[in-house]
Order: C-alpha cells, then sequence, then structure tokens
C-alpha cells in the first residue's frame, strides 16, 4: 500500500517545490520580477546612468507622473515601483499560468513559447501600457529596444514557462 507521500509527486525547480497553484503562481512571479527587476537595474544603468531606487521611481511615475521622480517624493515612490513592478510580473504570470492548459502549444513547445511570450509582454507594454501612462516620454532608442525584448523573452517569459510547465507536468 502506498502511503500519501508517494500518491503527490514532488515537482521541484530549483529546489522549490512547484506543485501547487499558489507555489507555482508564488515561484513563476518572483523570478520574472526580480530577474526583470536585476535586468532593468543593469540597463538603466548603463543607458541613464539611473541607480535602482531611480529606476523604481521612474516605473512609478507611471501612475504618479513626474512628480515620483522628484528627489522629494523619496522612498514612498521607490515603495510603490517596487509594489507595481510585482503586480505587473504576477499579472503576467497569472495570465500565462491559466492560459497553458487551454492552448497546447505551450505545453508541446515550452521554450519557444516563453520566449514567444516575453516578446508579447514587452509589445503589450511597449503599444499599450507605457503611451498612456505618465511616464516621461523619451526618443525611441533601437538598441535598447533590442535589449529590452531579448531580456523581456529570457529573464520574464522564459521562467513564467518553465516554471508553469513544471507544475502541470507534476499533475501528470
Amino acid at each position: 500500500m502506498k502511503n500519501s507521500l508517494d500518491l503527490e509527486k514532488k515537482v521541484k525547480i530549483f529546489g522549490l517545490n512547484v506543485t501547487s497553484v499558489p507555489q507555482a503562481i508564488i515561484w513563476s512571479g518572483i523570478a520574472a520580477g526580480i530577474l526583470d527587476a536585476v535586468a532593468g537595474v543593469i540597463v538603466f544603468y548603463a543607458y541613464f546612468k539611473m541607480n535602482p531606487l531611480q529606476v523604481l521611481q521612474f516605473i512609478s511615475s507611471g501612475i504618479h507622473g513626474p512628480s515620483a521622480i522628484d528627489d522629494g517624493s523619496g522612498i514612498p515612490m521607490v515603495l510603490a515601483g517596487l509594489v507595481y513592478h510585482f503586480i505587473i510580473a504576477y499579472a503576467v504570470a497569472i495570465i500565462y499560468f491559466y492560459a497553458y492548459p487551454k492552448i497546447g502549444i505551450l505545453s508541446k513547445h515550452k521554450i519557444v513559447s516563453g520566449l514567444i511570450y516575453g516578446f508579447g509582454i514587452w509589445l503589450v507594454l511597449n503599444l499599450f501600457v507605457l503611451p498612456y501612462s505618465n511616464i516621461p516620454k523619451g526618443p525611441f532608442d533601437a538598441g535598447l529596444a533590442v535589449i529590452q525584448i531579448i531580456w523581456h523573452m529570457v529573464l520574464v517569459g522564459l521562467p513564467i514557462a518553465l516554471i508553469t510547465a513544471k507544475h502541470y507536468e507534476s499533475k501528470r
């Protein structure tokens, strides 16, 4: 007779359980959010000499406008930027998680689907979200756009896809 531990597969990715729905969503959102934040901090420092706190204030400016970047706005806008950043990371993780069992190609081509999803995230953010936000507008930079596309594909879409796939594979 099998005990209860034999009945539930223990599936881990990077040593973390992804068996339950909350575990899979939490870990995919955390992975995408942290990797995206690190890439953003590195790239925005290289291009604009912004420190991590300024990057988070910049994110806050999407809702709060240019005043979020002003020197007097400080920690509240940094924290707001961090919250907004992770809300977006979790939103895209949840969308993919619930689309996965409904769209067969996602499970057949996990890596390609994750990369395409990351590109889609970049497209939606840059064509529909940012133009209608309060983020200060700047000139288009093709080099920066390519870097952002690659980082969203590899560091956002791909981790979400792989963690989600591991979760669903544990249910088979």
